[in-house]
């Protein structure tokens, strides 16, 4: 039988890592902003004095820790690179992610002891390609999103002994596996994204004007749906684990180093429970059980959802003409860092503006209730009917959760109803 494939999540700061692990992690990936694709603009960051604790805390609870290295270099950054992977070869995490050859040969001559896994961003899309790359020496190729599930089993069936990986869930771009450029042409070359600052340009509404009436803007239309050509809806894969996992794909990959913690929580918490799930039920999986993932899934930030490439070109129900914004159904209203006093309550900071009178779903890593809120404590000893943004009060937990996992609480508030089919 295939081994039981990873789930790999996003850890695009250190908190986010935290509730990456706390929420069924068998890896996370993460690395310094000038090394990495992903560039975090605020909150406290990965940094070399830093990194090994987190490298550390991830193998200690039992979870690989693979560290991106994969930016498109030039001469300074690939000067900047050797003193970080000379800093890596001491740290020993479970594999270095990169896709430059640059960064390649330099990794092989002052990290040699490091795995390499192929990034996405190689644009690797056939057993030839892999099999160039394993014959260097890497172990593991991610593949580019756009390999239909067909072929990934044919380079399984042609090169055995190479872990594949694919992504399973989140963004998809307009350019082979990311490696575009609008960004840099429509923002001033001040959001590369090719070294971590991708603008998302993508996903912006377009008008045209014609030159000699300047005045006049005209909306691009596309079979009168509007004028987001270039908005893919989201991948979302959940349906479609057991068909990966024959083909020969050891790890399945979350994309979203840039968003929430109740994004990484979710999703982590809904694909730990589906890989298990399939483990143990294989094909008797109900098709109720995997539209009540989906149904969680669009609780997180999405724009709709599409199977991608996995089953050959998308058609146009794969891209989402209307707009750009995150269609989630819910919203994060409130977390939690465990503090519990001597009355059972819970201390929880709001996220977003909450009514007590609003239904509310709560989240751990032990399980999903939904609940209502019955009374809130600030932290004067005052009852308030609201909790605003950044407020600390003390609640009732649910009774079902142990106290290690009220640590990692998640509070949503459900804003409509939406059964995915």
């Amino acid at each position: 039988m295939p081994h039981k494939p990873e789930l790999l999540l996003p850890a695009g700061d250190p908190e986010k890592l935290q509730y990456a692990v706390a929420y069924g992690a068998d890896a996370v990936y993460f690395g310094l902003p000038m090394a990495s694709l992903r560039t975090p603009t605020k909150g406290v960051q990965f940094t070399p004095e830093n990194l090994g604790t987190w490298i550390e805390y991830c193998q200690a609870r039992g979870v690989k820790a693979y560290i991106t290295t994969n930016i498109f270099a030039g001469n300074r950054d690939i000067d900047r690179m050797i003193p970080h992977l000379e800093q890596l070869s001491d740290l020993c995490p479970d594999a270095l992610i990169l896709s430059d050859p640059g960064i390649f040969r330099v990794a092989r001559n002052h990290a040699p002891n490091i795995p390499i896994h192929l990034s996405t961003q190689a644009n690797t899309l056939n057993y030839s390609a892999c099999a160039f790359w394993q014959d260097l020496g890497v172990e593991r190729v991610i593949l580019a999103r756009e390999v239909p599930v067909r072929e990934m089993a044919e380079i399984h069936e042609q090169l055995p002994d190479l872990e594949l990986e694919c992504f399973i869930h989140g963004s998809l771009c307009v350019a082979y596996s990311g490696r575009c450029v609008i960004s840099d042409y429509l923002t001033d070359n001040t959001k590369n994204s090719n070294k971590g600052m991708c603008g998302n340009s993508c996903r912006w509404e377009f008008q045209v004007m014609e030159k000699s009436r300047p005045d006049e803007v005209y909306t691009l239309k596309e079979d009168e749906k509007g004028a987001y050509l270039l908005n893919s809806k989201d991948l979302c894969l959940v349906r479609f684990l057991p068909q990966l996992k024959e083909a020969g794909i050891v790890s399945f990959k979350v994309e979203g180093r840039t968003k929430g913690i109740h994004y990484v929580a979710t999703v982590g918490r809904v694909y730990r429970e589906a890989i298990d799930t399939y483990e143990t039920q294989g094909d008797t999986v109900s098709i109720e059980k995997m539209a009540h993932w989906e149904s969680e899934l669009m609780d997180t930030a999405n724009r709709g959802f599409t199977d991608g490439f996995l089953h050959g070109k998308p058609n146009g129900k794969a891209y989402q003409y209307q707009q750009s914004q995150s269609q989630a159904q819910a919203v994060f209203v409130a977390s939690s860092q465990g503090t519990l006093n001597a009355e059972g309550l819970l201390k929880i900071q709001g996220r977003n503006k909450v009514s007590l009178s609003d239904p509310l779903v709560w989240m751990t890593p032990e399980g999903v209730v939904d609940i209502q809120i019955s009374k809130a404590l600030d932290e004067n000893g005052f009852e308030t009917d609201v909790i605003q943004p950044n407020q600390w009060v003390w609640v009732q937990p649910p009774p079902q959760f142990s106290a290690d996992a009220l640590q990692w609480s998640l509070i949503r508030r459900k804003e409509r109803s939406l059964v995915v089919a």
